[in-house]
């Protein structure tokens, strides 16, 4: 049963619309009883997961590869060498030889096992990617390895995700039917087993219509200045080192995708800046004219309705603009604000504008 979701306007809000829509942002943070319910339920699906047989689980993870439109091989296990799951994945652009290895853990994985991982890569001629799957979560210290590498890093709550995302609700039908008995007093609400579940990160989905390509790029900053050179994620920097703002590519139907942990942001970020930027590497002459009808989406959580923000559409005197900010409020709730913004001399001008400093070696690897 897939879930509904409730569309909202929000071009050219007003007070009372401006009040409205921070509020649709409220619920980022787990601090309400509708939220601590929301994750019990994702601690009752995991242990549908840690439950499974091994086996069993490794063939669930080759039937969502195939369900995302890759052909799937699973490798016998006295010769799986590390690799539980080989896939080929036939897009021109993003595809490859993917090597999957899946993890069914209670506890934090270790940065070893990332790095075993990306050992198994680089002695495998055919691979061109890897995958690390896992029921559990993984510390900043692999995220940060994992940086700038043809590797993927998914949690437990992003897998839950992706199943129910590709059509494998059903599987998850006993974790609904705990909670309704627990709302409905036939259980203690104590029986949920202690698994270390990370917290679900928001995704930030970016659409527009046209055949020109555009990059979606975040900065994580202290008011107006961004904290560091690697708080800048884009397509050449995916993700910040401690993974709490990360960019997927080929997420679904959408155009560009930011996965970001608000929770888990640096104590001292109070600002997340999105901005859209023309492809000037494959396109010298691209401007933004071509970002017509842009939506920014926030999906914060399997049972939550999707809020989405209709921004205005792009200039062709610009190579790249501001679409909005995130800030974070004295009560640690974060709100949304529309905040356009062009700058003609692209992601550059943009990232100078809050603090950092850019060669000309990094502008040409920024496309500029």
């Amino acid at each position: 049963m897939s879930r509904s979701r409730k569309l909202h306007r929000l071009s050219n809000p007003d007070a009372n619309e401006r009040r409205a829509q921070r509020m649709l942002f409220r619920h980022l943070r787990d601090d309400t009883n509708a939220n601590r319910g929301r994750m019990a339920r994702r601690v009752r699906e995991l242990q549908l997961l840690l439950e499974m047989d091994p086996i069993e689980f490794e063939q669930l993870i080759a039937r969502l590869m195939e369900s995302m439109g890759m052909k799937v091989e699973l490798t016998a296990r006295s010769k799986d060498g590390g690799v539980d799951v080989r896939g080929i994945d036939s897009d021109p652009f993003r595809g490859g030889n993917v090597i999957v290895q899946v993890k069914r853990y209670r506890d934090t994985v270790t940065p070893s096992v990332v790095r075993d991982l990306f050992g198994t890569l680089q002695h495998d001629r055919a691979a061109t990617k890897a995958v690390l799957v896992t029921t559990s979560k993984f510390g900043p210290s692999s995220h940060q390895f994992v940086s700038g590498k043809p590797i993927t890093l998914i949690n437990g709550s992003e897998l839950v995700g992706l199943l129910k995302h590709h059509g494998f609700h059903e599987m998850f039908a006993p974790a609904y039917a705990s909670a309704a008995d627990d709302a409905a007093g036939g259980g203690s609400g104590d029986s949920a087993p202690a698994i270390d579940v990370a917290a679900e990160p928001a995704r930030l989905l970016l659409h527009w219509t046209g055949e020109e390509e555009y990059d979606i790029a975040a900065l994580v900053c202290q008011g107006n200045r961004a904290l560091s050179d690697d708080h800048l994620v884009f397509y050449n920097n995916a993700s910040t080192p401690d993974g709490s703002v990360r960019l997927v590519t080929g997420y679904d139907d959408a155009n560009a995708c930011l996965m970001v942990d608000f929770d888990a942001l640096p104590a001292e970020a109070d600002r997340l800046v999105v901005i859209a930027a023309a492809d000037t590497e494959n396109h010298p002459s691209a401007t933004m004219a071509g970002f017509a009808g842009p939506a920014l989406i926030l999906e914060a959580g399997a049972d939550q309705d999707a809020a989405v923000v209709h921004l205005a559409d792009g200039a062709e005197t610009n190579i790249a603009m501001r679409l909005g900010r995130f800030d974070r409020d004295a009560a640690g709730d974060w709100d949304f604000t529309p905040a356009l913004a062009g700058y003609p001399g692209g992601l550059r001008q943009a990232v100078v504008a809050y603090g950092l400093e850019v060669t000309d070696e990094e502008a040409v690897a920024a496309g500029q």
